[in-house]
């Protein structure tokens, strides 16, 4: 018998949950579901992926704790496509089937599975076309003889670049190669500007 949960999710603290638990319910009753525990996060942003109830969702779905999540559109899961990918791919290696309402995907189905392909295989590119943009604008600044090697000084443009970088699941290692500085000064950046860390 599946142990059936769910994932909510609010950006600001005045907003309430009740129209997802609404809708979460009456899909769960309809695939003849009961709906025991539900995760919820207030005032958190999709794009943050240490979010207290989402990782604790997460532990309790590696420990078999349920078998099916609802949820009620991708964007409440993540907003950043190498973030959802991971979630998922995590709890469906333990063995957990997930639903979400909006976009009428099932991970346990064929086509859920063919969504998290192609999902994955987005996410590759939009990577590498992010890295050739940053190595095009350092080769366009070379050849007007500016200097693009290691900065005395970290600019406003270093850190965006870093913070891109670093939100796109770049290593810390191949940010200190495409942007020409150390490993220490990315480190450095990342710490001081409270770039959220990624494992590398």
């Amino acid at each position: 018998m599946s142990k059936c949960v769910q994932y909510l999710r609010v950006s600001t603290t005045d907003q309430n949950l009740d129209n997802q638990r609404l809708v979460l319910q009456d899909l769960s009753t309809r695939n003849g579901h009961v709906i025991s525990h539900e995760y919820s996060d207030f005032g958190q942003s999709g794009t943050k992926r240490d979010r207290e109830n989402l990782n604790r969702m997460i532990e309790d779905g590696k420990k078999g704790k349920f078998t099916t999540l609802y949820v009620i559109s991708i964007d409440r899961l993540s907003r950043s496509v190498k973030d959802l990918i991971e979630v998922v791919e995590t709890l469906n290696k333990h063995g957990v089937q997930i639903i979400f309402q909006r976009e009428q995907i099932d991970t346990k189905t064929p086509t859920g599975s063919f969504f998290l392909t192609v999902l994955g295989s987005l996410y590759q590119l939009e990577r590498q076309v992010m890295i050739e943009r940053i190595n095009q604008g350092i080769s366009r600044v070379k050849s007007q003889g500016k200097h693009c090697g290691r900065p005395s000084k970290v600019n406003s443009s270093l850190i965006s670049s870093v913070r891109l970088l670093r939100e796109k699941g770049v290593s810390i290692r191949d940010i200190s190669k495409t942007c020409s500085i150390g490993v220490g000064t990315t480190m450095k950046i990342v710490k001081e500007h409270g770039i959220e860390p990624i494992g590398d």
